[in-house]
């Protein structure tokens, strides 16, 4: 059964954290005169802890992170005939924009890392990325617009219906048959890479994989103090790492 895009995001929000830890802290707060419910509030209190600091990311990051990044200048030797990017988010309705949508930083990241990378080989660039949901622009429509505005490029060709990782690779799949190109250099953040790879092989794309923004490689061995203390921008990312996961792992079990 395939949900709609409002569904899968109540779903996210209740299964990964930090709503998850929401529902395990009142599991355990409701039986906390058992020992169960009080090793249910001691885990869930730790498990929040790790999720907020530099230190939790890191490892977190190092065990999907797994496809290793390839210098700019040697990036294009595969022969890549095109740079292909999977858009990420909106920001909707600005009031510093006139109430227009506008790419999220994440989207901005891909895309900005995309036209060096164009800059650096000459390739085209396709953007895929539907409508988040309804009322909202298309991210390649957006993207579109960046591109254009900010550096006075044109992509070759754009797929603004897909919704998820799984459809962006089967659009683009098309994409790329109905203009002749076959090995894109396949943009988006490191910790995405593998189940963007996993979606783009299943579509018949052979992908060259240009991987950006690593994590769990700027953690040192070295004790750092700094590295324990917790903070917002810490579980924000530990819940993108941690929907990669849960994504990889259903791609795996349900598109096999």
């Amino acid at each position: 059964m395939e949900l709609d895009v409002g569904t899968r995001a109540i779903l996210k929000a209740w299964l990964l954290p930090p709503g998850i830890l929401l529902i395990l802290l009142l599991i355990g707060w409701l039986f906390a005169r058992r020992a169960f419910g009080r090793v249910l509030l001691f885990f869930s209190v730790a498990v929040f802890y790790l999720l907020t600091t530099s230190f939790g990311v890191g490892w977190l990051a190092n065990r999907v992170e797994t496809i290793p990044a390839t210098p700019l200048n040697t990036l294009n030797s595969g022969g890549g005939d095109a740079i292909l990017v999977f858009l990420a988010g909106i920001r909707e309705k600005n009031p510093e924009l006139d109430g227009k949508d506008s790419l999220s930083n994440l989207s901005l990241e891909r895309i900005d890392f995309a036209l060096t990378l164009h800059r650096q080989t000459g390739l085209p660039v396709i953007l895929s990325g539907g409508r988040l949901k309804y009322g909202t622009e298309t991210l390649a429509d957006l993207g579109r617009e960046w591109l254009h505005r900010q550096a006075g490029v044109t992509p070759v060709a754009l797929d603004n219906t897909s919704r998820d990782t799984w459809e962006n690779a089967a659009n683009s799949a098309q994409l790329l048959r109905e203009i002749g190109l076959k090995r894109p250099l396949l943009v988006t953040h490191a910790y995405h890479m593998p189940r963007a790879l996993f979606s783009t092989k299943a579509a018949g794309i052979d992908a060259v994989p240009a991987p950006f923004a690593f994590t769990h490689n700027t953690q040192t061995s070295d004790f750092d103090a700094s590295d324990w203390v917790p903070s917002a921008h810490n579980l924000s990312y530990s819940y993108l790492v941690l929907h990669e996961m849960v994504g990889l792992l259903w791609y795996r079990l349900a598109r096999n």
